[in-house]
């Protein structure tokens, strides 16, 4: 008969067998174990694949929450999931790599988030803590910076021209060039100021909107934020801000953004509009003529004859009576008041007049619109070029 400490012992050796049974042979979902009771050696990648197929497989030794179970280790700890994390799904294949076609998801996914790359393979670290990813993963010895990835404190190529269309850059950009984006020496992140020259600290820039490194309209003696004559254009109205009327396919992540001048202008403004360096030719908002040079004054209620010609169809004044009347000596201010620029350039991004010319005529032509004809007062209001004119009505077609 066996005395109760015999007894004790006895059920306590069924009981660990009983467990080590459920581990092994009992188990046929677990891995087949090691002679000292470890997981091969293909474990370390071969686990992820088991656990997403049969996690209760795990739970059998390593316990219900995976923080040890009856092996005393859990998965979270011993330098296993970096961050003392449980076990998760992984979001992307593995190996991540290798093929054109995962290379191009691979980079997709972190230009989306490089906060979701940090996660696991990043050392931990907020706004200006520059991380490392270089935390051991699977067959990666020093993670994203093994041999043929990414170099030492190196998210990202560069330069990095196509950045503006990331994702989350308040905090991913911000790891590395800090929380106001304004760089640092130390961690080898220049500050975002060197290319956005206006950047107000803290702010992200927003691509398409271009005033990071331009003022609205350009405001500055130097490029990128040179003024030359962007203020009297942006000032016309539906300009502002319309950046493409002149630069068409230039704008942030264009090949050449910030170091080429892009000028090619808006198929509105003529199939053959181009820019020699210093001014327009065969735009139709100057009437297709050659511009006035870039950065010079013109005075658009007085100088009409640098747009409007006789001889050119758009916008030209060969129609009706002008003619004859220049020809004596009329000036186009003597009849047309065109000091109101909303009436004077309505859109200049269609070649058509949303203005009908005669609502600029002055009051004192007396301008009937059916029919078409005027009678001057006489003598006209003073300032007025001519000193007399017709008394009757004349038709102007």
């Amino acid at each position: 008969m066996l005395s109760i400490s015999a007894l004790s012992r006895f059920f306590f050796v069924s009981a660990a067998c009983s467990v080590l049974f459920a581990c092994s042979n009992a188990n046929n979902e677990a891995p087949t174990l090691g002679n000292i009771n470890n997981h091969p050696d293909t474990w370390l990648t071969g686990h992820r694949t088991a656990y997403r197929q049969k996690p209760d497989s795990c739970r059998e030794c390593h316990g219900t929450d995976l923080k040890g179970g009856i092996t005393k280790i859990g998965c979270s700890t011993d330098s296993c999931h970096s961050g003392n994390h449980p076990p998760r799904d992984i979001i992307h294949p593995v190996p991540f790599k290798d093929t054109s076609e995962l290379n191009k998801t691979h980079g997709a996914m972190a230009k989306k988030d490089l906060i979701i790359c940090q996660d696991c393979h990043g050392e931990t670290g907020g706004a200006g803590s520059n991380p490392r990813f270089n935390l051991v993963f699977g067959s990666l010895p020093v993670g994203c910076e093994s041999s043929g990835c990414h170099a030492q404190k190196m998210a990202h190529p560069k330069p990095w021209k196509t950045h503006a269309s990331s994702e989350n850059q308040s905090n991913a950009c911000a790891l590395c060039h800090g929380a106001n984006f304004e760089g640092s020496a130390a961690n080898n992140a220049p500050s975002c100021k060197s290319c956005h020259v206006v950047l107000i600290a803290g702010l992200v820039p927003v691509a398409g909107q271009c005033v990071s490194c331009h003022g609205n309209p350009p405001n500055g003696a130097v490029t990128p934020n040179k003024a030359g004559s962007h203020t009297a254009h942006l000032d016309l109205p539906g300009m502002l801000g319309n950046c493409a009327a002149c630069h068409t396919g230039g704008g942030a992540g264009a090949i050449g953004h910030g170091t080429t001048l892009t000028m090619s202008f808006a198929s509105a403004f003529g199939s053959t509009a181009s820019y020699n360096g210093t001014a327009c030719s065969n735009i139709s908002c100057h009437g297709g003529l050659l511009s006035p040079a870039w950065g010079t004054s013109l005075n658009v209620t007085a100088n009409c004859t640098s747009c409007h010609q006789s001889a050119v169809a758009y916008p030209g004044y060969h129609t009706g009576q002008h003619i004859k009347h220049t020809d004596i000596g009329v000036i186009c201010t003597d009849c047309h008041d065109m000091t109101n620029p909303s009436v004077h350039f309505n859109n200049i991004t269609t070649s058509d007049f949303e203005t009908p010319p005669y609502t600029t005529l002055r009051s004192y032509l007396n301008f009937n619109v059916t029919p078409q004809s005027c009678m001057v007062s006489n003598p006209p209001p003073s300032g007025v070029q001519f000193t007399g004119c017709h008394s009757s009505t004349r038709n102007w077609p």
